[in-house]
């Protein structure tokens, strides 16, 4: 179980990812990982459902709420994005490598 108090999450009306919200300190803060985040980090497959993402966001929630609480230790009033790179990628990652771990594009 988390030390992480996610108070809930919902699949905004674009169905865009996860918006969540939990407990820092006294205040609450939302979170938004999107869908891409959840296809690239966690392979969830492409235009899954909105209960699809929903379900990866519960299978993932606590690396996804240890990622929300290192990027904003202190509540604010507006919604935090969490990006590739708080999960340890980049937008190169799928450019540059391969499945023999040999950088691509360098020829």
């Amino acid at each position: 179980m988390s030390s992480i108090p996610l108070i809930w999450a919902a699949v905004p009306h674009n169905s865009d990812g996860v918006v969540f919200q939990i407990r820092l300190g006294r205040g609450l803060q939302r979170f938004h990982v999107s869908r891409r985040v959840l296809e690239e980090v966690f392979e969830l497959e492409r235009k899954a459902s909105d209960a699809r993402q929903l379900e990866f966001f519960y299978a993932h929630e606590q690396r996804i709420l240890a990622r929300a609480n290192a990027k904003r230790s202190t509540a604010s009033s507006a919604t935090v994005s969490l990006l590739l790179a708080d999960f340890g990628m980049s937008n190169d990652n799928e450019r540059w490598a391969g499945a023999s771990g040999i950088a691509h594009g360098l020829m």
